[in-house]
C-alpha cells in the first residue's frame, strides 16, 4: 500500500485548472490581488499626521497597532512592510505587528492575515527573524480549556454588558454554535492574551483598538463597530486596562476613540482611495 503522503502528492499532481477556469479565478473585476502600497514618502506623511493628532506621550504601540490593523483590513501587504520600516525596523515592532495581525483574524478572517504577515516575514532581515519567538502559546489542551472558556466570558461580558446575555441568545437563535465558536475560538483563545504570553502583549485596550480599526476599514458593519467603541470606553472603567500602555486613559475617552476611527479612515483613504476592498473596488 502506498503511503498516504504519496497518494496526496499524486492526486495533487493530477489536478489541473483549465485556462478558462484560471481566467475566471483571476478576473480583474474580482480584485484577485492585494492593494498596492502608496509610496514610502506618502506612508511616512500619513503616519506623521496620525501621530501628530494624538498626545505626544501616547505609546508607540497604539499607532503601530492601529496602522497594522488598518493595512491588514484593506489588504495591502506591501504597506505593512512600509509601516515596519517607518516604525524603526525593530524586533519589538515586528512582534507587535505579528500579534495584531493574529488578532485581526477575529474581524477580517484568515486570508488577509496570511497575506500581511507573510509579506512582513519575507521583508524582515534575518537577524530580526531569528530574534522573534517560535513557540506557540494558544494551543488548546486539557490543561487550559477551562481557562480559555473563563477568559472568553470575561472579555465578552466586559465589552457587551449589560447586553452580554441578550446578545448571546440572539446569536444562538441564528445558529446554536455561533456563540460557542465566537466565544471559545475568538474571545477566549485569540482576543484574550494567554497568561504566559511574553512581551509584546497587546492587552485589553489595544484589542478594542484593533476591533474598531478593522470594522471601520471594512465598512458596512456599523452595529458591530458601535459595540466595540463602547467596549473601548468600558475598558477605561476597568481597574488595570487603562494602565497597560502609556496614554491608555486617553485612548478610552471620546477623543481617543475619535482618533482611532479617523485614523482608520485616513489609512483606508491613503491606500485604497476610498474603495471598499471587502466587496471589490467601486468607482
Amino acid at each position: 500500500m502506498k503511503p498516504t503522503s504519496q497518494i496526496y502528492k499524486q492526486a495533487a499532481a493530477s489536478v489541473k485548472l483549465s485556462p478558462a477556469l484560471k481566467t475566471l479565478v483571476n478576473l480583474p473585476s474580482a480584485s484577485p490581488s492585494p492593494i498596492p502600497a502608496p509610496s514610502q514618502q506618502a506612508t511616512t506623511k500619513l503616519f506623521d499626521t496620525i501621530r501628530s493628532n494624538a498626545p505626544s506621550d501616547l505609546s508607540k504601540h497604539a499607532w503601530l497597532t492601529l496602522g497594522t490593523a488598518a493595512l491588514l483590513t484593506v489588504n495591502s501587504p506591501e504597506a505593512i512592510c512600509q509601516l515596519w520600516d517607518y516604525a524603526g525596523r525593530s524586533t519589538d515592532d515586528a512582534g507587535v505587528m505579528r500579534e495584531v495581525g493574529l488578532k485581526c483574524i477575529s474581524f477580517n478572517g484568515i486570508p488577509r492575515t496570511i497575506n500581511g504577515l507573510g509579506a512582513l516575514r519575507a521583508h524582515l532581515p534575518e537577524d530580526v527573524k531569528l530574534a522573534l519567538g517560535t513557540k506557540a502559546y494558544r494551543q488548546p489542551d486539557e490543561s487550559n480549556v477551562s481557562r480559555i472558556t473563563k477568559q472568553s466570558r470575561e472579555l465578552w461580558d466586559a465589552i457587551y454588558a449589560p447586553f452580554h446575555e441578550k446578545l448571546l441568545d440572539k446569536l444562538a437563535a441564528s445558529h446554536p454554535d455561533l456563540p460557542v465558536h465566537i466565544l471559545n475560538s475568538h474571545y477566549g483563545a485569540l482576543l484574550s492574551d494567554p497568561p504566559n504570553l511574553p512581551s509584546p502583549r497587546i492587552g485589553r485596550v489595544l484589542t478594542s483598538v484593533i476591533a474598531i480599526t478593522c470594522l471601520r476599514a471594512q465598512r458596512g458593519v456599523g452595529p458591530q463597530l458601535t459595540s466595540h467603541v463602547f467596549g473601548l470606553k468600558k475598558a477605561g472603567l476597568e481597574e488595570d486596562a487603562p494602565r497597560e500602555i502609556a496614554g491608555g486613559e486617553w485612548l478610552c475617552s471620546d477623543e481617543g476613540a475619535t482618533w482611532v476611527i479617523e485614523s482608520a479612515d485616513r489609512v483606508s483613504e491613503a491606500v485604497t482611495g476610498g474603495r471598499v476592498t471587502f466587496t471589490g473596488p467601486s468607482e
